[in-house]
């Protein structure tokens, strides 16, 4: 109860994991039908890993509510466009750029202009809910010029892109690149990978995440092809996605551990390769703050790395919020089915970062930084939140190439 986020909004037993896996027993023992109320429940969970971390027995209450989320997938419970989105949209190779391309040319008639209280408005949005929209890239990070292939000296380091640094932060996938560029990597992007997956597993549609499994595998490890020294990405849950659930997904094909084990964590390999240099302290600069992804803090144990490099920059300052490793609630597809408790447990981390008086804040996650971005917009229009890589990039390494 002390440490679960949405039990810090409801108060309800059934937020918290002793409450879920006494519903979800009940299920199995025949007391509890499939019902709305049971669904509800079940998809009310961030799967942050707070309470198996404060667990004595460390229970693994997210694993056991994908388990039940995969349940009710199978059974068809989770809505029809939940399904269609995750079992056709995101695995499709061709039809999410054409439909991203489309959002991006028709935003101003569906999202960018509609007032407030428009009556069309209310009508698309069925409440009166202002979302901020994060706007569409022209222009796709995958659709650039990018090396498809290692080709030089030094660490060969293989770029998972991922849908948000690919489609709505190509800026956050530039700063990658350039940064380990910068660090003396061998660097390259792949051509045919897609979504991490993580989206569709976590919400137990299981079969879709296999496939974009298989597709990512067969894109970043071809048969015959190179093998990377070290496999990164601007967002921490895309790096816990390929080195925990692409093997368990994929346990049949020894390429899938390969793969995994060799997934670092994008400040963690930064590090390694000397990004936390000492570079003296910057007297003045912007103050940034940061935010521990979950899948960062408790999911690779990794909270020192971020913090090394960003307290070495030396065009800018760190100041040290509180309770930096709380989760934000965005929590994937929990930020769309339960966005008004998602929204309120974002808020206490905007106090948080007000708090500190910082200028900028940091993350290394993509759901995270929509999620917090949104929330910040709403207190502080114009507030700036950027990725590790990219606080390196304009703050150490400053190269002019990258996308504004």
């Amino acid at each position: 109860m002390a440490v679960c986020p949405v039990y810090s909004v409801t108060r309800r037993e059934g937020g918290v994991a002793r409450g879920k896996l006494m519903t979800i027993q009940a299920h199995h023992q025949g007391e509890l039908g499939l019902s709305r109320r049971y669904r509800d429940l079940i998809t009310a969970c961030l799967l942050c890993g707070s309470c198996t971390q404060s667990c004595p027995n460390e229970v693994d209450t997210a694993a056991v509510v994908q388990v039940a989320r995969a349940e009710l997938a199978v059974k068809k419970k989770l809505g029809w466009f939940r399904r269609f989105v995750l079992r056709r949209l995101l695995p499709s190779r061709r039809f999410l750029p054409v439909l991203l391309r489309g959002a991006r040319w028709s935003r101003a008639l569906w999202a960018a202009k509609i007032p407030e209280d428009s009556g069309l408005y209310i009508r698309f949005s069925g409440k009166k809910k202002r979302r901020r929209i994060p706007p569409i890239a022209k222009k796709s990070f995958q659709a650039g010029d990018l090396p498809r292939a290692p080709a030089g000296e030094g660490m060969k380091v293989l770029v998972f892109v991922g849908c948000v640094s690919n489609y709505l932060r190509p800026q956050a996938a530039a700063a990658t690149v350039q940064v380990l560029k910068s660090l003396g990597a061998d660097v390259w992007v792949p051509g045919d990978q897609g979504c991490c997956g993580l989206p569709s597993f976590g919400m137990g549609e299981v079969e879709a995440a296999r496939k974009l499994a298989r597709r990512n595998l067969e894109a970043c490890m071809p048969v015959g092809g190179p093998v990377p020294d070290a496999i990164t990405t601007p967002c921490a849950s895309c790096a816990a996605m390929l080195k925990k659930h692409l093997p368990q997904l994929l346990p049949d094909d020894p390429r899938a551990r390969t793969l995994a084990e060799k997934v670092v964590p994008f400040s963690r390999l930064a590090v390694r390769l000397g990004g936390s240099a000492a570079a003296g302290e910057s007297a003045q600069g912007p103050l940034l703050c940061y935010h521990d992804p979950c899948h960062l803090s408790r999911g690779f144990g990794e909270k020192d790395a971020p913090r090394q490099l960003l307290t070495t920059l030396p065009g800018a300052r760190f100041v040290e919020m509180d309770h930096p490793c709380k989760c934000c609630g965005h929590g994937g597809n929990f930020n769309v089915s339960h966005y008004d408790l998602s929204t309120a447990i974002s808020r206490q981390k905007v106090e948080s970062v007000l708090a500190s008086a910082a200028d900028m804040l940091v993350t290394e996650c993509s759901g995270c930084l929509i999620q917090l971005a949104e929330a910040m917009g709403r207190q502080r229009p114009g507030f700036k939140v950027i990725t590790t890589p990219e606080a390196l990039f304009l703050f150490k390494f400053d190269k002019p190439n990258l996308p504004p």
